[in-house]
């Protein structure tokens, strides 16, 4: 069996625009099906979902740091926007069809496209040197300041994001894409760990 590996992929302004952002707005599950059969993918994973539609995401040929070590099925990935992880998902398929392609308006510089599964949108932080409190309320897919309490005083604290991903001692944005050297097991145990310090708060909502 492959080892399942974990990644963090920046988000961009996809994320921010509605009609880009098909990690909340689903696609549906015939489309992904007919994109699937040109690949003569196996399909049993998607047509024995009870889900009706699925969230994707993608990213080019030409991202450096996924050349030799492209996300594959089962792998769990971290998307990123403005400083904080957004959303945390489970890979249930890599596409290359083009069948896929128009639901980016027409957008073709994503070769790869991830289809997930269990997708959640999370609000997790990682310290940033000079950034203030009020980033908290001015943050696009921020909860709302008094929905995060925990969530703030574990950013003061130092505790966010690169905590659970072991990077603590890095600092600044984190740029592109990003293959962890730490294993699933322990990356998912640190998540557990901020979610109860934090009074689930991180937890926004099941995509």
């Amino acid at each position: 069996m492959a080892v399942e590996n974990i990644f963090v992929m920046a988000g961009g302004t996809g994320l921010s625009l509605p009609y880009l952002n098909t990690i909340e707005n689903k696609i549906s599950k015939d489309i992904i099906i007919s994109a699937l059969k040109e690949e003569n993918k196996d399909l049993e994973d998607i047509t024995e979902s009870e889900e009706e539609s699925f969230s994707i995401w993608g990213y080019s040929e030409f991202d450096n740091n996924l050349k030799n070590n492209p996300p594959q099925k089962g792998d769990i990935v971290f998307i990123t926007s403005n400083n904080a992880a957004i959303y945390i998902a489970t890979i249930l398929e890599v596409s290359e069809s083009n069948v896929l392609n128009y639901i980016w308006a027409g957008r073709q510089s994503w070769k790869y496209k991830l289809i997930f599964e269990n997708v959640i949108r999370i609000f997790i932080p990682y310290p940033k040197s000079g950034q203030k409190e009020k980033w908290f309320e001015e943050h696009s897919f921020s909860p709302g300041v008094s929905n995060i309490k925990k969530v703030i005083e574990c950013y003061k604290n130092g505790i966010g994001f690169r905590r659970i991903i072991d990077l603590d001692d890095k600092i600044g944005p984190i740029q592109g894409a990003l293959k962890l050297g730490i294993s699933k097991d322990k990356v998912l145990g640190n998540f557990s760990e901020y979610c109860i310090k934090t009074n689930f708060e991180c937890i926004v909502k099941e995509i």
